[in-house]
């Protein structure tokens, strides 16, 4: 429109021959952009991995803007949206003028959720948003409530969860531990269950009650072998104690902390009457505490020993 109109007014001009009318041109022409509304001129630049045709627009609070040369680790923010970084998926804050081109717009926006839109920095790759370790060198997408309360649910029986189950009740039936149902067959069975019973209500309290209400993330971040092996280990066990919010800030992890003590007081209800005092409900939370730094350690540690015995791909 600028340099229509531009042109236009140099050939007025021309044609005239008067020095009277190009200063008049130019006056109008300067009150014309002076006057144009704000909603009509384009601010900002080209939003990467948009489609050709989409004009440059000024992106909406809350949206991800996606920097030249970002930081590892880092992304840029507009407004109050989390710290968090996924898809290279970008909002624009207006839509082309061809109808066709609108519909898919809008059809684009509407089949990828706002939580999912992350650019990974540095070309990193982003964990699927169900997993709850997050391997080396990985970007986590954020979590809605409902997310946190997903992974919790998958935590509780999956494959590994079962595995600490019947070790546990194992260990437990063999040195007539706690809970004490004693050491016959019939006491492995009862101690599975009561263990089964625990870390269940240990699962629900804290991913899936305390951490969307504390807006904690309950996923554990490997370390990884760029970080040597006291740092990883001290990081992995200091975990249950410590962890970070959905912002990435580190602090008290409260929704484990709180998860696990209520899940303690709660086994005071079905442990056998042996087992129904404060002092085992006590040392019922340290075990869970120490349970949870020593599946930390296989997590920091696993991926790396397979591996290097060959049963699993370099990430």
């Amino acid at each position: 429109m600028y340099l229509q109109t531009h042109a236009s007014l140099l050939a007025f001009c021309a044609r005239l021959k008067t020095q009277a009318v190009l200063v008049s041109a130019m006056l109008f022409l300067g009150i014309m952009i002076a006057t144009t509304p704000t909603g009509a001129q384009t601010t900002g630049s080209v939003l990467k991995g948009a489609p050709s045709g989409y004009p440059a627009m000024q992106e909406p609070a809350g949206t991800i803007n996606y920097l030249d040369s970002p930081t590892p680790g880092e992304v840029s923010f507009i407004g109050s949206a989390p710290v968090a970084a996924v898809n290279q998926v970008e909002s624009f804050s207006a839509l082309p003028e061809a109808p066709s081109a609108m519909a898919q717009a809008q059809a684009l926006m509407a089949s990828t959720p706002s939580v999912t839109r992350v650019v990974a920095p540095g070309g990193g790759r982003i964990a699927p948003i169900d997993w709850k370790h997050i391997p080396a060198g990985w970007v986590g997408q954020p979590l809605t409530a409902r997310d946190k309360m997903e992974i919790g649910a998958r935590d509780l029986y999956s494959p590994f969860s079962m595995l600490g189950y019947v070790v546990t009740a194992g260990y437990a039936h063999a040195v007539n531990g706690q809970p004490n149902y004693g050491t016959n067959l019939g006491a492995f069975g009862q101690q599975f269950g009561a263990i089964v019973l625990r870390d269940t209500t240990e699962g629900i309290f804290t991913d899936m009650v305390f951490a969307p209400v504390l807006h904690e993330d309950p996923r554990y971040y490997v370390e990884g072998p760029e970080h040597n092996f006291i740092h990883r280990v001290l990081y992995a066990i200091t975990r249950p104690i410590l962890t970070r919010t959905d912002s990435g800030r580190e602090t008290i992890n409260g929704a484990e902390l709180l998860g696990y003590g209520s899940a303690s007081a709660l086994s005071y209800t079905y442990y056998p009457a042996i087992n129904q005092n404060f002092h085992d409900t006590a040392a019922t939370f340290g075990d869970s505490l120490a349970g949870s730094a020593l599946g930390n350690l296989v997590s920091e540690f696993s991926g790396q020993f397979l591996e290097m015995i060959h049963l699993k791909k370099r990430q």
